[in-house]
């Protein structure tokens, strides 16, 4: 293992070289696991004096928490706490760095990854090898240069010789991977993957070999910031980039500008929806600004909750959700007649299993790489620009009142005090408890869908993993969200909803929790087993059961340094009504653990309503599931933009004819066909450079 040499003026170890831009980004914390690949560049995370190194029980739970910090961190880039915003030059603010070691470490933080770059957040995997192996933004560790070219047999590798096999599995889940293997041009690669990974808002791959922890570089180049500070939203002429567009792609923005004016101008009823990637790509301020201005009602779907207030008087109107939306909110946001569409992100959970009614000629599309309107496409116009010319030429409409329920949280239904817990009176609660500033995280299944409709409070940030959905998420990301809230410069509370199968998954890193003195309050909902997946099938089936966990012994368990921590059980509603309404409880000054006795077969109204969605889509009873608005069932196919590194913020959502399943079936068939004759083909070139590989070493 290299160590550190003496360094020349101007000089850096290419290793503080990357901790030197991580900090620079506002990175504060770095989770990950030790390794013997990466422990020498450790030695220099933990000598750093803005960073602070996260341990964590595995690799899996440091890239979930890794995506939670980031999240975090990005809702506080234009928020100061104090019910004002920050004034903020927009774009990717929130980033962080996973440190795995080389294939072991690696290959168990991928899932963690991979929902990430699902989810447009951006994250750098550190991958440190004993030779040159490649690393992610989440970082990995690798052994070094000559082990890799000589193809050690080294602990962690495949046993066959193959360095590359990690670095490739990578590249399917990561926007850009650079595998360092000399000092020459390694700052130029360390710079590229941090701006693709913001550009993209995705997580990027880098591998720091051992034998170049401690190499030498020059240190000027930190002087000139790796991303620039951003764009002011009086410029309509820059990207956050901090690229100039030029006189003919202004041309088109004016001229796009134009088109949606004379829609806004025509339509009697319009309105704004609000999805994920205005978050991912920080326009959230100039959505915010384009509200403001119009003052038309607008709306989020459930990736896009909590990118503004939910206050009703300042025109939130609900969360829409096709389908599964609560009648009062479907209703009026689909008799509008002109949907500006900020950032949408059309997956099945996102959509009502893409039952949302928006027909073309009412659509107004706004993404980070193109904006379409109507029928036509504009790819050199993103909503960077188009929406703070928006704001000044759209002008305010008086639009229709909408029920006055829509975006406020559901009535408590009546039942006797000491009866269980049903969902349909847990939700609402909630609505009351919730604070100013409260960071809220919901896990896949029941939380995710019982928290639509539960109205937030201002400042308030929520985080669910609501495409990838990937079981226990929550409970790592919990870990990270925490430690950005402590950044916050403001009083944060932390909440996570998730149910006890999904906390099994992840639940070791609340020690880690402990151990930092972080202060969550975490409400278990203990329904006995996975309550989304019997929902859609297998109601009664023993696969969907768990085991059953002591869970009032969970903190102590935990607790080897004895912290202070509080532990409630609710098995009624008067339990939990008498817990809410505890000063203690809502304070939040040590660790909380709220459990919650729920019937095993009680669900939310809008998971239902999914998971009979769902169910038909899985089955292949009925594939077409869009609705139009024309109420004709098609099937709506995406496809992704074409340049996969670009900024991408959703899939195309234009419709296309149906489908037979004829058609797809001979589709399937032809497909299959050429799979096979790839996999000839490539078995054939294996063996014959195999032989070839023989006769060399002959």
């Amino acid at each position: 293992m290299a160590s550190p040499q003496k360094l020349d003026k101007g000089k850096i170890y290419l290793g503080s070289y990357l901790l030197e831009r991580l900090a620079q980004l506002d990175v504060r914390a770095i989770q990950g696991v030790p390794g013997d690949f990466n422990l020498a560049f450790l030695d220099l995370v933990e000598d750093h004096k803005q960073l602070e190194w996260i341990g964590c029980c595995n690799e899996l739970n440091s890239a979930y928490a890794a995506d939670g910090y980031a999240r975090v961190k990005q809702s506080q880039a234009s928020y100061s706490g104090k019910g004002t915003s920050r004034k903020t030059t927009g774009g990717v603010k929130g980033f962080a760095a996973v440190i795995t070691t080389f294939g072991v470490g690696e290959l168990s933080a991928m899932n963690g990854i991979a929902g990430a770059y699902s989810e447009r957040v951006p994250l750098l995997h550190i991958v440190d090898l004993g030779a040159h192996t490649p690393t992610i933004i989440v970082i990995a560790g690798v052994p070094s240069t000559k082990a890799q070219k000589e193809k050690f047999l080294l602990h962690h590798t495949l046993g066959d010789g193959r360095y590359n096999a990690f670095e490739r599995a990578a590249e399917s889940i990561t926007a850009a991977q650079a595998f360092l293997q000399s000092t020459e041009g390694a700052c130029d690669e360390i710079d590229q993957v941090i701006r693709i990974a913001f550009e993209t808002a995705r997580p990027t791959y880098l591998t720091l070999p051992t034998d170049l922890v401690f190499s030498p570089v020059d240190a000027s180049r930190l002087e000139t910031p790796v991303i620039p500070d951003g764009f002011s939203t009086e410029d309509k002429a820059m990207l956050p980039s901090g690229e100039k567009i030029d006189d003919s792609k202004m041309k088109v923005v004016d001229f796009v500008t134009k088109e949606i004016t004379r829609l806004w101008d025509a339509a009697k009823n319009p309105t704004i929806l609000i999805d994920a990637c205005a978050i991912r790509y920080g326009v959230t301020h100039l959505v915010r600004d384009l509200v403001e201005a119009t003052q038309v009602k607008y709306y989020t779907t459930p990736m896009g909750k909590s990118a503004l207030d939910e206050d009703p008087s300042k025109g939130f109107a609900g969360v829409y959700v096709g389908e599964i939306t609560c009648e009062s909110v479907k209703e009026a946001f689909e008799k509008t007649d002109l949907k500006i569409f900020v950032g949408a992100l059309q997956s099945d959970f996102n959509s009502g299993e893409f039952s949302q009614v928006i027909g073309e000629e009412e659509k107004v599309e706004l993404h980070s790489d193109r904006v379409s309107v109507q029928y036509a496409n504009y790819p050199t116009v993103s909503f960077h620009t188009i929406l703070p010319a928006l704001a000044k030429s759209l002008k305010p409409k008086k639009v229709e009142e909408t029920d006055a329920s829509a975006g406020q949280a559901f009535k408590i239904p009546d039942s006797p005090v000491n009866e269980m817990v049903t969902q349909a009176a847990f939700w609402p609660m909630w609505g009351k408890f919730l604070q100013e500033n409260d960071i809220i995280l919901t896990e896949t299944g029941t939380s995710a869908f019982g928290f639509l409709d539960v109205p937030l409070p201002k400042g308030a940030t929520y985080i669910s993993q609501t495409l990838y959905g990937s079981i226990g998420w929550a409970g790592g990301a919990l870990l990270g969200a925490c430690l950005a809230a402590r950044e916050a410069g403001f009083p944060r509370r932390t909440l996570l909803f998730i149910g006890d199968g999904s906390l099994q998954l992840t639940v070791q890193d609340i020690s880690t929790m402990l151990r930092h003195d972080l202060k969550p309050i975490i409400i278990l909902l203990d329904n006995d087993g996975y309550v989304i997946e019997r929902k859609i099938h297998g109601e009664n089936r023993v696969y969907n059961d768990i085991a059953t966990w002591k869970w009032q012994e969970m903190l102590s368990f935990f607790n080897g340094n004895n912290i202070p921590t509080r532990s409630y059980l609710a098995k009624t509603r008067g339990e939990l009504e008498s817990i809410l309404a505890d000063d203690q409880f809502a304070k939040a000054d040590v660790f909380q653990l709220l459990q919650v006795k729920m019937d095993r077969q009680d669900a939310p109204a809008a998971l239902v309503r999914q998971a009979k969605l769902s169910e038909k889509l899985n089955s292949g009873r009925n594939r077409n599931v869009y609705y139009n608005n024309v109420s004709t069932l098609q099937l709506e196919l995406s496809f992704p933009c074409p340049n996969q590194f670009g900024p991408l913020d959703c899939l195309h959502s234009k419709r296309r004819s149906p489908i037979s399943d004829t058609s797809l079936t001979s589709l399937a068939n032809t497909l299959g066909i050429v799979a096979v004759l790839l996999i000839v083909v490539f078995q054939f070139v294996e063996v014959n450079a195999k032989r070839e590989n023989e006769r060399e070493r002959k």
